[in-house]
């Protein structure tokens, strides 16, 4: 009878050291993010409220001009770390008379094991993927009912939540583009709230719906089929994904269905700026005596052995805070037919 190999360690570090590096799946907004973890459960952040100032020409010799009163105004913020959990546990049930796929042999306590892990561990990043979403939206809320508010960022920052509507003509006049010029609204509201902070280009995340009502109507069609034309080398051939880029905005479609959660609404858009410093994800320690006041990390994982050889406990667990730190640049679109 094959002898089995029973995990020996249960080292929480060792058992992190793990799940960090099982496979994590690709996600749209995780690029997004620069990623920093803390030895804290709370997260105090240095708001400050300042502007760039132009500098006038002046004589040589001459006294320089001054910021004195015209500096950043500073104010501090506290904000809390959210704390994300999810249990299994390998019990003899898992391996008394389970068959290894395609084979007469038992099932190795190993190949449960990581199974069981990377379940837990993709359960965990598709979370923190929708914890983004809501960093994006300017709103970031539970994963369980879509509805109760973890974090309000417009709040926090004391930003009102800007909204503007596309409109769709039923004709294109030859001499008009409102769509066009709804888009540029849009783009020079991000440039005007930057304030001069360098980002790379402007990204618009849209439902379905919006994707159809952008890409077909007259004013815009030729554009997108010119586009579209030089886009079919694309090896999965889902422009959808890949961006068209419009009047200055990305338009990218994310219909997606994550744990039973549209990710944009069908005819809703959210525009945002992309580049250093703006999305941000911190992490604390996990809330167990090994990690306490530790540099936190972006998954944490421990065994923990039952008694009388029942089993073993699994826990994953990550604790984010995810932001954006230019929130008024955030614009939330309502695609309609005029």
């Amino acid at each position: 009878m094959p002898t089995q190999n029973y995990p020996t360690v249960f080292e929480c570090t060792e058992m992190t050291a793990a799940i960090n590096k099982l496979p994590a799946r690709p996600f749209f907004f995780k690029s997004l993010f620069e990623v920093k973890g803390v030895k804290t459960t709370t997260v105090s952040l240095d708001i400050r409220k300042g502007r760039i100032v132009l500098i006038g020409d002046s004589e040589r010799n001459t006294a320089p001009e001054s910021l004195a009163g015209r500096g950043a105004k500073r104010e501090w913020k506290h904000l809390s770390c959210a704390h994300l959990a999810m249990s299994d546990e390998l019990a003899p049930e898992d391996l008394q008379d389970v068959r290894e796929f395609g084979s007469t042999e038992p099932v190795s306590v190993a190949e449960v094991y990581n199974d069981k892990m990377q379940q837990l561990k993709d359960n965990l990043a598709a979370t923190m993927e929708f914890h983004r979403l809501g960093a994006v939206k300017g709103v970031v809320l539970d994963a369980d009912d879509n509805q109760t508010v973890l974090h309000d960022i417009f709040k926090t920052f004391g930003v009102t939540k800007k909204t503007l509507p596309i409109l769709f003509p039923k004709t294109a006049a030859d001499d008009a583009n409102p769509i066009l010029t709804s888009i540029l609204n849009a783009k020079r509201h991000v440039e005007a709230a930057m304030g001069g902070t360098p980002f790379s280009h402007i990204e618009c995340i849209i439902g379905s719906d919006a994707y159809d009502m952008l890409t077909s109507h007259a004013l815009v069609r030729k554009y997108f089929e010119d586009w579209l034309a030089r886009k079919q080398d694309y090896g999965d051939n889902d422009y959808r994904k890949r961006g068209f880029t419009y009047g200055g905005l990305t338009f990218v479609e994310r219909s997606d269905v994550v744990g039973g959660q549209t990710m944009v609404a069908a005819k809703k858009g959210h525009v945002y700026p992309v580049g250093p410093g703006i999305f941000k994800q911190y992490h604390a320690p996990a809330d167990w005596m090994e990690t306490v006041n530790t540099i936190g990390l972006e998954y944490y994982a421990r065994m923990d052995e039952k008694p009388k050889g029942r089993g073993f406990d699994l826990e994953v667990q990550s604790n984010p805070l995810t932001l954006c730190t230019y929130p008024e640049a955030l614009i939330e679109l309502t695609f309609k037919a005029a």
